[in-house]
């Protein structure tokens, strides 16, 4: 403490306190996620959802193919190389990108059926289902709150469903988009573990983006190639094709950027907070710019979801607070 005895111009000047700069970044990664679904809903309305995996993935691609080529990390990739991650690591990060892809087709069907008012909060679980899969197979401790989390999520969903009974679904066939949101979320959820397991065996975050969005961009094409639809690529309107690359450019680029710019600003906990908001923000997004009906009961059912998300993952065990 500075003496109190000296004359305040000859005190020495105290260290002011330091901004707290991690919220704008916190919640730039909200925007930046909201609007992606957005985007995606734009995109899905006239364009086959099965087209939607590829193009959006296609920014991840290249920002890996840049971080890189900036850490000059591409030896951990080469098996000769001292610096080689292993085997394990390397199928770890392709089926990483290849479950996520596979949740992504799944994703792009509900958000075309059930909107964005019902497929995202339903898909904002997916790190319920990471932490359950961390748990069970990389032995780490669940969360205090993990059980409250699931009963105020499950009874979120319920609200927002008989929510939706009572109003104006997108299409007849809304209900498929809770089954479809839940099957995406678990694969972004292993994708998480597996994508954990491979930080944790010595892979850099670069080389791990790289990998894992070289075995998506191939799971995607595989996916259009077995359906007999890759003159899609041909046929797609432009106006679609950019909505999705934009979809990319803000979950796969702004995003992620944000979000970890936010993780060494703040605490895990304070930016998983903030993460909870994104079904609330697109939703809200979607009730105002695509005129998506939301009711009060839908309103309070995604509230309480989120609620449910963000209690499971601020109450995480100590050793994760410092990640």
């Amino acid at each position: 403490m500075p003496d109190s005895s000296l004359p305040t111009a000859d005190r020495p000047p105290t260290a002011a306190p330091r901004p707290r700069r991690g919220e704008p970044w916190a919640l730039g990664s909200v925007t930046g996620y909201a609007s992606a679904n957005l985007f995606d809903r734009v995109a899905v309305t006239h364009a086959d959802p099965l087209i939607g995996p590829l193009i959006r993935g296609l920014p991840s691609l290249l920002l890996g193919i840049v971080l890189v080529w900036k850490n000059h990390t591409l030896t951990q990739l080469v098996p000769k190389s001292r610096n080689y991650v292993g085997t394990r690591v390397l199928l770890s990060l392709v089926g990483a990108g290849a479950v996520s892809t596979a949740g992504l087709f799944a994703y792009y069907f509900a958000i075309r059926m059930g909107g964005v008012t019902i497929t995202i909060p339903v898909l904002q679980t997916y790190g319920l289902w990471g932490m359950v899969i961390a748990w069970l197979w990389l032995r780490e401790r669940a969360g205090r709150m993990l059980v409250l989390g699931l009963g105020m999520i499950a009874v979120g969903l319920a609200a927002l469903s008989l929510g939706q009974l009572r109003g104006q679904p997108i299409s007849p066939r809304w209900t498929w988009a809770i089954p479809l949101g839940l099957l995406a979320a678990f694969t972004y959820g292993l994708a998480g573990a597996l994508w954990r397991d491979a930080q944790l065996r010595g892979a850099h975050q670069s080389t791990a983006i790289l990998t894992q969005f070289i075995a998506s961009m191939a799971v995607a094409l595989a996916g259009l190639g077995a359906n007999g639809r890759l003159a899609l690529l041909a046929t797609t309107p432009g106006q679609d094709l950019a909505a999705l690359f934009s979809s990319g450019i803000l979950s796969g680029i702004v995003g992620i950027y944000c979000i970890f710019t936010a993780l060494r600003l703040m605490t895990v906990a304070r930016v998983f907070a903030y993460s909870a908001l994104t079904p609330l923000v697109a939703t809200v997004g979607a009730h105002f710019l695509l005129h998506e009906y939301l009711n009060a009961l839908m309103l309070g059912g995604v509230c309480l979801a989120s609620l449910g998300v963000a209690l499971t993952q601020i109450f995480r065990p100590a050793e994760e607070e410092q990640v």
